[in-house]
């Protein structure tokens, strides 16, 4: 340029750029009208050059480094959201979306040059090109392993899954073990191989997304949403780069755009796949402490929830009261008629108790012996409750399974009392129960008050 023309040299890895203006292009100020000579070294793709006035050029910069670093902004937070989850849940799937949005982050930065003027950032300048390759390439291999996982592709396509892993894995891990070594030979082969492997990976992705979706994986379907849009944006800005083409705007923000539009729905599959796997806890946690007889709750199911009872009674000041059932002459039944009847008359019991809808939480600690818990009521009511109990039972169990046996139940009640355990008003029901035994069987006996 005048007035000297001595050769200005620029790239976007120098540290010493103009910093009014961002690193989506490598700006020169032009004076005068005398002529400028502009020369390309060491580019790979056509690159295009224009000469526009400053204002211009100033509020075209502005609207980029705000699309750009609200992009970058976006993804920051949800990065620290799944590190956040990682943390208190350790499931290492997230811990892998919060590195694949980290990878795709310092991508975006460094593509558009932005990541060489910031501090920690600029580290990999003097690395030039080869460090954007560096970083493009590990983001591919963190992108498929969060894919295996997030999809949970292993499981559901093994054989795909397992191509996409050598494909998308390992041999970029290959690439990158060659590009930092001392490997004499020169890294031009790097870009032509690494643009044909990402197109690879990327259509394998999408296969094995797909197969997995139709195969019933939800999380699948949910990544298919994310991740074909970014697939047709990296590789039409692939296309764009290579052809020389000028650059649209659609397309030069539609990568960033595209990445905040993945990195929000991928936490919304994250955070179903979380309610998924609270789902499967809970109902394994139900089936644990269910009784498979009869359904009823088992002795630690039933102690738990009257625990819970007795809390929620200090916390409302509500009643509360629980009966205490047992079979009448059980031992008989089953050895007379054959544990099978016998397991017929406590499912019987259970069905009966359960279609009267007490309002109750009904258990089994063991044998012929159940508890039934019935919050809000007193003393009075859960009487009342348990006589409805036994002459149902005397009804309609005169014959069970074919047989006729007549059977009944002796029924203890008791209400608790202030600072009451579900092991004590447990046992005070038992007593009250056992006193219905020594009655003559087939009543109901209220517990006295706790003293």
């Amino acid at each position: 340029m005048p007035p000297d023309y001595r050769p200005r040299r620029q790239s976007m890895f120098d540290r010493g750029l103009d910093a009014r203006y961002s690193r989506r292009a490598l700006a020169y100020r032009l004076q005068g009208s005398a002529p400028v000579y502009v020369g390309v070294q060491g580019a790979r793709y056509p690159l295009q050059i224009a000469v526009r006035d400053s204002a211009s050029h100033a509020v075209s910069d502005r609207s980029h480094l705000r699309v750009l670093y609200t992009t970058v902004g976006v993804l920051l937070g949800v990065c620290l959201v799944a590190l956040l989850f990682w943390l208190i849940l350790r499931n290492r799937v997230y811990l892998l979306y919060a590195a694949f949005l980290a990878t795709q982050l310092l991508y975006l930065l460094y593509s558009n040059g932005e990541g060489y003027s910031l501090p920690l950032l600029r580290l990999l300048a003097p690395f030039g090109v080869k460090g954007v390759w560096f970083v493009t390439t590990l983001a591919i291999i963190v992108a498929v392993y969060f894919l295996l996982d997030f999809a949970d592709l292993r499981k559901r396509v093994p054989a795909p899954a397992g191509a996409l892993i050598l494909v998308g894995a390992w041999l970029p891990m290959l690439m990158l073990a060659l590009l930092v070594s001392p490997w004499p030979v020169g890294k031009n082969w790097f870009p032509n191989l690494g643009n044909g492997l990402l197109l690879l990976v990327n259509l394998l992705a999408i296969a094995c997304l797909a197969l997995a979706w139709r195969r019933g994986g939800r999380h699948a379907g949910l990544m298919l949403l994310a991740w074909v849009p970014l697939v047709v944006m990296s590789t039409s800005r692939a296309v764009q780069i290579s052809s020389g083409s000028p650059l649209p705007g659609w397309l030069e923000y539609g990568l960033p755009l595209t990445l905040a539009y993945a990195g929000v729905v991928l936490m919304l599959g994250l955070a179903d796949r979380m309610l998924a796997f609270r789902r499967q806890r809970d109902q394994a946690q139900d089936r644990a402490e269910h009784d498979p007889l009869t359904g009823a709750y088992n002795r630690a199911g039933i102690e738990r929830r009257i625990e819970w009872a007795l809390r929620q009674q200090h916390d409302d000041y509500q009643q509360l009261s629980v009966l205490f059932l047992d079979i009448d002459h059980f031992k008989n039944i089953n050895d007379r008629y054959g544990h099978a009847v016998g397991d017929t008359c406590l499912r019987t019991l259970a069905e009966i108790i359960e279609a009267q809808r007490h309002g109750g939480r009904l258990g089994r600690l063991g044998g012929e012996e159940f508890v039934l818990l019935l919050p809000g009521a007193n003393l009075h009511r859960a009487t009342d409750t348990a006589e409805v109990i036994r002459r149902s039972i005397e009804v309609q169990c005169k014959q069970v399974a074919g047989v006729l046996l007549g059977m009944t139940v002796s029924i203890g009640a008791a209400e608790s009392a202030r600072d009451e355990t579900a092991a004590s008003l447990i046992a005070r029901a038992d007593e009250a129960m056992y006193a219905a035994k020594k009655a003559g069987r087939n009543r109901v006996v209220a517990a006295a008050a706790k003293g």
